[in-house]
């Protein structure tokens, strides 16, 4: 089984229906699966073919960022050697403090969920924050989530969803508008900008976006739905993203 160039999105939780990795239902926090268990982010070749696992720990042992990672997904899943979340973490922290963003995600996601370690939100910040910073966008929602969640602090949060769908993250478009939708960390709600993030997932049936947008669509006046609808027939790129976000 070959492992692609890609990452499957992470389950979501709720907030009032869904948040990407922790949030708020009612006070209580609700968490879900380490990053651990999602396929590898850079795969393209067979992992678990024979002599794979020897290759990868001498590389590791050599210090490849790489092949450390890969040892922390199969220590992690039980892939070729035993289940050991330890084991996991010591490879996934090699290459965090090398600097390999899936790394910093995949460990701050471990902290978060008690995987290998006693659980640690701020350690897991921390971890999420770095890669963030360079311009890994499941960790920038990853961030949002935690920030619109059990921190409470709806301009962080507004920053990193607004960077993470900057950056192509696509589930976080839902969480985004519905922070414009609701006002939440602006004067007042911004239903364009709502509107704009939302249409594209609504085309492709998603139905908690189409929920969402039915909210507040009856809200919007003539002159707010036409600017909308303006911009979600016109190419989706970044830089008119950016003006309509802002």
């Amino acid at each position: 089984m070959s492992m692609k160039r890609n990452l499957v999105a992470f389950r979501p939780g709720r907030l009032a229906r869904a948040i990407a990795l922790s949030t708020v239902v009612g006070g209580a926090m609700a968490g879900l699966p380490a990053q651990a268990a999602d396929p590898l982010v850079g795969v393209t070749q067979n992992l678990y073919e024979d002599g794979a696992l020897d290759r990868y720990l001498a590389e590791a042992e050599q210090g490849d960022i790489f092949s450390q990672y890969v040892l922390g997904h199969m220590y992690c899943n039980g892939k070729m050697v035993d289940q050991d979340y330890r084991q996991g973490m010591r490879w996934y922290r090699a290459a965090a403090e090398a600097g390999y963003a899936p790394s910093q995600l995949a460990l701050g996601t471990m902290y978060y969920a008690g995987q290998g370690v006693e659980a640690d939100e701020d350690e897991a910040v921390r971890w999420f924050r770095k890669a963030a910073k360079k311009g890994y966008a499941r960790a920038q929602s990853n961030l949002a989530a935690i920030y619109l969640g059990g921190g409470n602090d709806y301009a962080k949060a507004l920053h990193w969803y607004r960077e993470a769908v900057l950056g192509g993250h696509e589930r976080s478009r839902y969480y985004l508008a519905m922070m414009y939708a609701r006002g939440l960390g602006m004067d007042s709600p911004d239903y364009i900008a709502a509107y704009a993030l939302l249409d594209p997932l609504v085309r492709d049936g998603d139905e908690s976006s189409a929920e969402l947008l039915a909210e507040f669509e009856d809200d919007m006046s003539a002159d707010e739905l036409a600017e909308a609808r303006a911009f979600a027939e016109g190419p989706q790129t970044r830089e008119r993203m950016v003006a309509t976000l802002d």
